[in-house]
């Protein structure tokens, strides 16, 4: 079920928030991959800084969805819109989870070029 695109409450702080702390995540490269993602690095479709280059220069966040698994610490997926390294539009989807040492990461669940 998509969210609307409205200030969350206290606890999962306003979309800004969350983008901020998806950047601060990213930046410090507290992040995985999931297998989707990994393939296509591996395939060469995109690498890895077009992931980062995507998260580090979005203005917002485009899509606000339930996390259907249940494995993201605030239930929520996020769609990122921005730029890949070369400025070409590219999105990516992913949740923030908690690491095995109850850190922060940032999961990246796909990623494409946005049309």
């Amino acid at each position: 079920m998509e969210r609307e695109r409205k200030p969350r409450d206290q606890e999962s702080g306003t979309e800004l928030d969350q983008l901020s702390l998806i950047k601060q995540l990213v930046l410090e490269r507290r992040y995985h991959f999931s297998k989707k993602v990994l393939w296509f690095i591996e395939e060469g479709f995109f690498e890895e800084a077009d992931l980062r280059a995507c998260v580090r220069n979005a203005k917002g966040i485009r899509k606000i969805e339930d996390d259907e698994l249940g494995t993201a610490v605030n239930g929520c997926k996020y769609t990122i819109l921005g730029h890949d390294r070369f400025g070409n539009r590219f999105y990516t989807c992913g949740k923030i989870l908690l690491s095995e040492h109850d850190q922060q990461l940032y999961f990246f669940i796909t990623a494409h070029e946005a049309n």
